[in-house]
């Protein structure tokens, strides 16, 4: 699978990359790749940015996921978007938090299928919980993709070591500045 990982918002990645020739199957912008996305501006069609996560994945005739904040008439939650070919597939929001803050978690782990295959996701700190990692690989993920917000520091890299080597499979982690996998073996890629 050729992955295209960035590790910056959907602007600039517009700005640096978009109209060159990429060959990915897979396109992964970090947890603040489209920032915060209200549910009630894009149904009444005052905002586009899943139109813009959509039309980048036509474009490239790939798979595209991207990081964001989504406000759901004002449950804020942090969220992941993913698009095959110009269609949205979903989206997923972090089942867990961690902190005191005013995103509150979700519930939906998923394995998408995709045209290169099928895709688990997880969303900042879902990563620190091995059932989640587990549930995606009992569900046959061929690779977990977690957009994160921020690293800092180095437990989401030994969690997604740990989370790879116990559930056997490929973990990609994209954060702002910040961009890492592993593989079955715990192995930093």
């Amino acid at each position: 699978m050729k992955l295209c990982l960035f590790s910056g918002t959907y602007e600039q990645f517009v700005n640096h990359i978009y109209g060159k020739t990429l060959k990915t199957q897979l396109i992964c912008l970090s947890g603040i790749g489209l920032g915060l996305v209200s549910y009630k501006k894009e149904i009444e069609g005052e905002t586009e940015r899943f139109h813009d996560i959509a039309k980048l994945s036509k474009t490239y005739a790939s798979v595209v996921i991207s990081g964001l904040d989504t406000d759901t008439y004002g449950i804020f939650r942090h969220s992941a978007v993913i698009a095959d070919k110009g269609r949205i597939l979903g989206v997923s929001d972090m089942s867990y938090t961690v902190d005191e803050s005013e995103f509150k978690s979700g519930g939906n782990l998923r394995v998408y299928e995709t045209s290169i295959g099928k895709i688990g996701i997880l969303v900042g700190e879902d990563l620190y919980y091995h059932q989640a990692i587990n549930s995606l690989s009992i569900c046959d993920a061929d690779i977990i993709i977690n957009v994160f917000r921020k690293i800092r520091n180095s437990l989401p890299q030994v969690m997604m070591r740990a989370g790879s080597f116990t559930s056997g499979v490929n973990i990609v982690t994209v954060a702002d500045n910040y961009i890492q996998a592993s593989d079955p073996k715990g192995n930093v890629l």
